[in-house]
């Protein structure tokens, strides 16, 4: 990269780092677009082209979402998958379609301005002060850009083209837009909004790529072409940073390249503490194809096998030999180690084709996960029952998602025992050794956890919504993402009470939300005396590198002394602080 000369006078900002590492770059303004689509009336022999052209938008439109959860796909990113699926199923929406082209047909108007009414029209009938519905404005808004987009010949969309040594700077960025970037090309990025657990942030630390978000009128403080750097792992952003900032900054960039390319030398080292605490460190898992990379990171197992994926490849449900063969293919190519498959987390803001499903205005307290399955038996012993029948070729533990009563986990082991003799007297093989956990993400769970262990084999804590139900906060909504804190004491004690229930009914606890491939969070997890911790495979090698730098010993005592700060922030000081007594502790 070229360095130029500096006329411009250095200045200094501060904003929220969401994905660590040093971007080095030129500013490139990625700005919100507002398409001006052509209007114009139309012949009744033109309607049948312009209906023609919009099918085919939207067919290009599928293409690019496929492409982009394609994408998504190998880096584990559950969340930010589940967006692009319920983008492609508005893509594919009966009412948005058949409407636009009754307007076609019945106002004889051309294919974008028809295609704008009718999703206007729909979007008037959301309920506008219920911020569920508003999301779904939002969601239909971006999915109607890059169909007009095609409509108008425009490729931006799909493949737009960043410039080499680019730091994109926007107001803000969609997953999608995130999803398309290239390490290596883009050296970072840097918006006006979002939070740490935003689902852009998410995206790019999946990716890899140094972010900073949440300084304030960014975009109108730059120029094309300037010169910046970030520190993704601090939060500061250089404007037309000084020769000797550059100097100390690419020093910092090259032990982080270097520290890297370690790591992934280093990755099937042992998970074990100086003092002989083994922490197994398993992957988070979408699809089989991930495998190679989960391999080659040095996971342990699967900590999280997220069954949506499977049933959304399908316009139907999947049946019992479908799932069967792709369970048997990741029990095989797993074992030894185990792996954890979760029976289907639907509904919230997560739905499949062809299946009823009832709106909700606050979905994520409604019908979901095994609420669901529970009510649509057929669907939860299908799954079970092909399990069951891939149990043969390696460990299998079945997790039970969003428990909050023990009623809930007796049903799912009757409904077990009942499909196991079925298949016994089948003479049909299974496992010998299959174990059943529940997931602990709501408080009710956490705070019966030792009667919820006494009925189970294993717990499994999902820490995303555990602490964004104990915090009472949307974890995707920027306006609140500053209280959206997993170290935060009340979070922490329900982590610890959940442990301390495993310990004492004997069973495998282990932690599979954002916070167990944050190495931040990392001493305290390991002081919980968790048996193993859940990730995107790309962080497994850093984790396993903290488990080898510090004793089991400093971490609980640690812990005991986080559990009684206040703040998250008091536990965020105290943790930095015993990080940098540790010599041999990797920089975080």
């Amino acid at each position: 990269m070229s360095e130029g000369k500096f006329p411009k006078k250095s200045r200094r900002l501060k904003g929220l780092a969401v994905s660590p590492g040093i971007g080095i770059g030129y500013v490139h303004l990625v700005e919100s677009e507002t398409l001006n689509y052509p209007k114009f009336w139309i012949s009744d022999r033109e309607t049948k082209n312009e209906t023609a052209r919009f099918k085919q938008s939207l067919i290009k439109t599928q293409k690019d979402l496929i492409r982009i959860k394609e994408k998504l796909c190998r880096f584990q990113i559950g969340d930010q998958i589940q967006i692009i699926e319920s983008h492609q199923l508005i893509a594919n929406d009966e009412l948005l379609i058949s409407e636009t082209e009754k307007i076609i047909r019945g106002e004889k108007i051309n294919a974008e301005w028809a295609f704008d009414k009718a999703v206007q029209k729909i979007k008037g009938s959301f309920p506008q002060e219920d911020k569920y519905f508003q999301e779904r404005c939002n969601e239909m808004t971006h999915v109607a850009q890059r169909v007009l987009q095609h409509l108008m010949g425009s490729e931006a969309v799909t493949s737009r083209q960043f410039k080499k040594d680019s730091i994109i700077v926007a107001h803000d960025l969609s997953p999608t837009d995130t999803a398309q970037m290239v390490k290596g090309i883009v050296q970072g990025f840097l918006t006006e909004t979002g939070g740490p657990i935003s689902h852009t942030a998410i995206v790019a630390r999946a990716l890899e790529i140094p972010a900073v978000v949440g300084i304030d009128g960014i975009a109108h403080m730059v120029h094309e072409g300037d010169m910046i750097l970030i520190d993704g792992t601090e939060g500061t952003v250089l404007l037309h940073p000084a020769k000797k900032d550059l100097v100390r900054y690419r020093e910092v960039q090259r032990k982080y390249e270097h520290f890297d390319h370690l790591l992934l030398k280093e990755a099937h080292h042992p998970s074990v503490t100086p003092d002989g605490y083994h922490l197994r460190i398993a992957a988070n898992m979408e699809l089989v194809d991930e495998i190679p990379t989960i391999k080659s990171h040095g996971a342990e197992g699967i900590g999280l096998y997220r069954t949506e994926m499977l049933f959304t490849a399908y316009k139907r449900l999947p049946t019992e030999e479908e799932q069967f063969d792709i369970y048997r293919d990741i029990l095989k190519k797993i074992s030894p180690h185990p792996t954890t498959i979760r029976t289907l987390d639907i509904g919230g803001d997560k739905i499949i084709s062809d299946m009823s499903y009832i709106d909700s205005v606050n979905p994520a307290l409604g019908l979901r996960a095994i609420r669901y399955c529970l009510r649509e038996r057929e669907i939860l012993k299908t799954q079970i029952r092909a399990m069951l029948r891939a149990s043969r070729y390696g460990p299998l533990k079945i997790l039970i998602p969003m428990v909050t009563n023990l009623e809930e986990i007796r049903q799912v082991k009757k409904m077990t025992a009942e499909i196991q003799e079925g298949l016994r007297a089948k003479k049909i093989r299974c496992g010998e050794n299959v174990r059943l956990g529940a997931m602990i993400e709501v408080p009710s769970a956490a705070l019966m956890a030792d009667e919820i262990a006494s009925e189970v084999d294993f717990l499994s804590i999902g820490t995303n919504d555990l602490t964004q139900y104990t915090l009472a906060v949307d974890r995707t909504n920027d306006e609140v993402s500053y209280l959206y804190e997993p170290l935060h004491p009340a979070v922490l004690k329900l982590l610890n009470m959940v442990c301390e229930a495993g310990k004492s009914r004997n069973i495998e606890v282990s932690v599979c939300g954002e916070m167990a491939g944050n190495p931040l969070c990392f001493l305290i997890l390991l002081g919980l005396g968790l048996t193993e911790l859940s990730m995107n495979p790309v962080s497994i090698p850093r984790v396993k590198k903290l488990t080898r730098a510090v004793t089991f010993r400093q971490a609980n005592e640690l812990l005991d002394r986080a559990l009684n700060c206040k703040t998250a922030g008091e536990v965020e000081h105290l943790i930095k602080r015993e990080v940098a007594k540790i010599q041999e502790f990797p920089q975080v």
